[in-house]
């Protein structure tokens, strides 16, 4: 099967689709510029992905780390048997038992989630399907449905602005009320007998918040993403369980930790040559410059570009098609279908003082314009 093409022919979620419908194994790579994402698919699931950008942050051993699971030490260890064994990280870790392979299904599964839905947002860039035998774990057997993947991919898209809204900065730190405990009479508290219908996830999450942990720090010690673990929090704060304590940011120690000092100093001495030429064009004023000297600059009111508020909400629409389909196999003959099937709404289909999107559709595609 011969796949390739760019991203303003193909959307991400076609390209998945038709590698998971069709069964197929092998490597799809996407670039964008110097960005590269690989997506690995043994009989059409998702079984690994890889990203030359996301650095050690993306790494399952950076990771494990953060969350707390293991120590520095311990992790150098183990990179030390996987350069004499070459095996898979995760793999060595269940071997040692310091961890479970829960523990290293769910960081797979977090970082196969958080690298497609980046790729959700990228508008240009190629792809190409190479048909090749893939290594998968061969001690933890994992693999993602394409179809599922998609679903909750689509829906996290089409959530987080809202999320966002609440969930606004990774710096922010949340705390539990007064009243969310057992009462010191050994009477429980309406709050203390809901908990008890809580999932386990936001058991965790809610564990988690002690009034001094930043959001991106219960993300990092759940394992569970951005967008879920932000979800929960919502839902929690949403019950009651919650509130926003304030914002802590980082330290100025943890704020020169976060620099690479490569880069840095490549910003530097381009900002210092750069100020060089200026000051000598100042000195010596040369005449091509008295043009500019000369002239006069006026003010201009200049209103801000509709265009990227017609963009986004072309791509609430195109995302709430991808889910309809997904669900019935088949778009909907009018756009209205998806305001009553609850995946937009009915604002979201007029661009322009009540001009609504143009929808037609064609053997089974559609054509979305204004």
């Amino acid at each position: 099967m011969a796949l390739q093409g760019t991203l303003r022919d193909f959307s991400i979620t076609e390209i998945i689709q038709l590698i998971g419908q069709q069964l197929k194994t092998g490597v799809l790579r996407i670039r964008r510029g110097k960005s590269l994402v690989e997506i690995s698919f043994v009989d059409g699931m998702i079984v690994h992905v890889y990203t030359n950008y996301r650095g050690k942050k993306d790494l399952i051993g950076e990771i494990l780390v953060k969350a707390q699971l293991i120590t520095d030490e311990q992790l150098e260890r183990v990179l030390k048997l996987q350069k004499e064994t070459l095996k898979y990280i995760g793999e060595i870790l269940v071997e040692l038992g310091l961890l479970t392979k829960e523990d290293i299904l769910k960081v797979i599964t977090t970082q196969i989630y958080e690298t497609i839905y980046d790729l959700f947002w990228w508008e240009d860039g190629t792809f190409n399907f190479d048909l090749k035998l893939v290594e998968s774990y061969k001690k933890i057997p994992f693999a993602l449905s394409t179809e599922q993947v998609l679903l909750n991919i689509l829906r996290m898209v089409d959530e987080w602005s809202e999320i966002e809204k609440k969930v606004f900065s990774p710096h922010l730190v949340f705390r539990r009320p007064l009243g969310t405990e057992e009462k010191s009479a050994g009477v429980l508290s309406p709050q203390s007998l809901m908990r008890e219908k809580l999932s386990s996830e936001q058991e965790m999450i809610y564990n988690l918040v002690d009034g001094t942990r930043t959001v991106q720090e219960i993300i990092d010690r759940s394992l569970l993403g951005k967008f879920y673990a932000s979800e929960i929090l919502v839902n929690l704060m949403e019950m009651g369980f919650v509130e926003v304590e304030g914002i802590r940011t980082p330290s100025l120690v943890k704020k020169v930790r976060m620099i690479n000092f490569r880069e840095a100093m490549a910003f530097v001495y381009y900002g210092a040559f750069l100020i060089f030429i200026f000051f000598l064009l100042i000195y010596f004023k040369p005449n091509f410059l008295r043009l500019f000297w000369d002239s006069k600059i006026e003010r201009v009111n200049i209103e801000a570009p509709s265009l990227f508020v017609y963009r986004a909400q072309l791509n609430r629409i195109k995302n709430a098609l991808d889910i309809f389909y997904l669900e019935r196999g088949a778009y909907p003959q009018k756009l209205e279908e998806l305001v009553s099937a609850q995946l937009l709404q009915k604002t979201d289909l007029f661009y322009h003082k009540g001009v609504s999107y143009q929808y037609e559709l064609k053997e089974g595609k559609y054509i979305l314009k204004h």
